[in-house]
């Protein structure tokens, strides 16, 4: 069982991150194009911005997909957890045993919370906001299960 970041705005920013870059890229490249016939320093100053814009674009695909989106996939040995972005390059996923899963929390906040694995060398923190509200849901319930059954039946780790 394979939980993505789905909400609806993630598939919007999905489909359309070559927007921005695409318009930086050919403001960019129009801007260094007029400043080198020019001479111009407006054209340089536009070149800098686009470039800038490009610059930031681009650095912020790379984090959401490298570093901020994380891919849960929950298996007999434990849960496997990796970039969105590393699918692409068929990359091995992290695997959490479930023997080391110590407790699993979910933090209700008002900008909508968010799902703490605590581990003894680390912790996986899951916005609630990269899933829809029943892969959430369907989420917790499996770490329930699955740590509760580590622990011997106390199914109510999730309501801290």
């Amino acid at each position: 069982m394979t939980f993505r970041p789905d909400s609806p705005m993630n598939r919007l920013v999905l489909l359309w991150p070559g927007v921005p870059i695409g318009a930086c890229a050919v403001g960019f490249a129009v801007s260094l194009l007029q400043a080198a016939q020019t001479q111009s320093g407006t054209f340089a100053a536009l070149a800098l911005a686009m470039g800038f814009g490009l610059a930031l674009s681009v650095g912020l695909l790379f984090h959401t997909f490298f570093i901020a989106w994380l891919e849960v996939n929950v298996t007999a040995e434990g849960l496997e957890v990796r970039p969105v972005g590393m699918a692409w390059f068929k990359a091995r996923p992290r695997v959490v045993p479930w023997a080391r899963i110590e407790e699993a929390r979910d933090v209700v906040t008002r900008q909508g919370g968010h799902l703490t694995i605590a581990t003894p060398a680390e912790q996986l923190r899951l916005e609630r906001a990269l899933f829809r509200e029943e892969t959430y849901a369907q989420l917790c319930e499996v770490l329930t299960l699955q740590v509760g059954r580590r622990r011997g039946g106390d199914a109510s780790l999730l309501a801290a």
